[in-house]
Formats: C-alpha cells, structure tokens, sequence
C-alpha cells in the first residue's frame, strides 16, 4: 500500500520491505529494487531461469513475471516506487523512447530503462562486490527507515534523494558491465568468463572441474591455462576465493551458524571450511566474525588487519 504522509493529506507510491521473500513480485504500478541480503535462490523472470545469489541486486517493473522456483535462507530489502516519484514527467506510459518528453529528464528515463526493458540474458540482475552490497544496503537502510519514520515535513525530499544515489550506482555497474559485453549471448562469450560467471552464480553447488569443461567444452589442461593467464589461478582455486568472500559478507552482516554459512557457501563440512578460511585468510572464522570492519576483503590473499 502506498505511504500516507503524515505530514500532508496524500499518499506517496512508495513501500519498502525489510525482509522479503520475494514470493509477491513484481508489484504493480510499481518499478522494485529489490537487494538479495542473505541466501540463494531460483527464479523464472520472464521464462529465463535465473540464479539469485547474496549479494546481488535485482530491478523489476511490472511488466515482469516472477515466480519463485526455490530458495535457500532468502531474505531481501526490497523498495517499491513508481517512476513519477522520481520525476513528475515520468510515467509508465511515456518511457519508450519514441514519446517525447523535456530532454532534461531523457537521462532519468535511461536510468529507468534497468527496469523495465529486460531481454534474453539480461532480466535485470546484478551481482554485487562487496563494496557495492555495503554502499547499496546502506542506502536501502535509511530508505526504509526514513519511510517508516517520516522524521520531519522533508521526509519525502530525503527518501527521493537516497533513491536517485542508489539508482545511479546500480546504473554505473549496468553500464560497466555492458562495455564488458556481459550480457552477450552466451555461445559468444570467452570460455574463461562463462566458468567465472557460472561460478558466481552456482559457487553453492558442488562443481567440478569435469563439469565446468563440459560447459564450454575444453579439456582440462587448456581450460586451466587459459582461466589461470586471464584470472591469475585456476578455476577451483577462483572458486574458493568467490566461497571465501560470500563467507566474509555473511559473517559480517548476518546472524547464521558458522555452520549454516559453510553449507550456504558450497562447503559440505563445516569443519573443512572453518581450516580452508583460517589457511587462506590467515584468520578463523569466528575471529573474523568479532572484528569484520577491522580488515581487508579478500582478493586471494590472507586479510590485512587495517589500522
């Protein structure tokens, strides 16, 4: 339902949710920003099935359909908007670019286009670096709990800031991730970026190196070169790395068992990832989780403790 402003007789076309299941997508006459916190999941967009894996970022308007397939440990922030509540010209009427509208507003109406205008590969995901998920679910915070508060008359005016902040950085990465043809059929892409994509969305599962040179039909000796000269190491040791910084996320932002957090990061033994963790970081696991701000993320070498 839209938010009734306690300040003057209207309703905003806003709503936010702190912990959704995303089992109500997508909302209608609204565009949904909806940041994967916590978990995995499985969905049909638009007939593609996608990977939903903590942390992303995912943007629905409601031209989408949305059914969830299967989730594990899901939880999401989720803020629902209609395009006029980021300018008065923007409807969901007038977002083709053949209406003409005040070339002020031609940029918004692009940022907006995340939303509403999937296709083939690109059904509006993005996967987050940890940097991006900390800044996003930061802004997300103070969106919902400025729309729960409405602390003052200008409660409004500061939401619709804090929104247009989030919508550009998810725009920046929509953009970069163009020019690095992330979203170009799949039979066209390198090898080596299909096995780190396919790794990034499935590093849950038990994958194989047998199973990622059936992907792109390689042997192993080759696959390996050429994943170690494009990313520096092979492609099980990739797949440790993208294990062992979801495993810092969920230990610096969320309340799961050591335990639950090994499983959720593709580790069958909870003792295994607790000796790969202090091996490769240089710390265990619950130290890290005391004092997650006091170090570095890892990038494939052991955490430095900052000062």
């Amino acid at each position: 339902m839209p938010q009734q402003d306690r300040y003057k007789d209207r309703m905003i076309p806003i709503e936010f949710e702190f912990y959704d299941r995303l089992e109500r997508l997508p909302v209608p006459d609204r565009c949904s920003i909806v940041l994967i916190t916590c978990g995995t999941a499985t969905v049909n967009i638009n007939g593609f099935f996608q990977s939903l894996v903590s942390p992303s970022v995912l943007c629905l308007s409601q031209y989408d359909t949305v059914t969830l397939i299967h989730s594990q440990n899901l939880s999401a922030k989720t803020f629902h908007f209609d395009p006029w509540y980021i300018k008065a010209c923007l409807k969901f009427d007038n977002l083709e670019d053949d209406i003409e509208i005040d070339e002020r507003y031609v940029y918004n109406r692009q940022m907006i286009y995340m939303f509403t205008k999937h296709h083939g590969m690109f059904q509006g995901i993005f996967r987050l670096t940890p940097q991006q998920y900390l800044h996003i679910n930061e802004l997300m915070l103070m969106i919902g709990a400025e729309t729960f508060s409405q602390s003052d008359g200008f409660w409004t005016c500061r939401i619709r800031r804090m929104l247009l902040q989030t919508i550009n950085c998810i725009y920046d990465i929509f953009v970069d991730q163009r020019k690095l043809h992330f979203f170009e059929l799949f039979e066209h892409q390198n090898p080596c970026t299909i096995c780190a994509d396919y790794i990034q969305a499935n590093y849950s599962k038990d994958i194989s190196l047998d199973e990622l040179c059936r992907l792109v039909n390689i042997n192993r000796t080759t696959l390996n070169q050429k994943f170690k000269n494009q990313y520096h190491c092979t492609c099980m040791e990739y797949l440790l790395r993208c294990r062992l910084k979801m495993a810092q996320e969920l230990l610096s932002n969320t309340n799961m068992k050591i335990s639950e957090i090994a499983e959720s990061c593709g580790f069958k033994y909870d003792s295994y990832f607790a000796r790969q963790f202090t091996k490769k970081l240089g710390i265990t696991p619950a130290a890290y989780r005391k004092n997650a701000l006091g170090y570095t993320a890892f990038e494939g070498d052991a955490v430095k403790e900052l000062h």
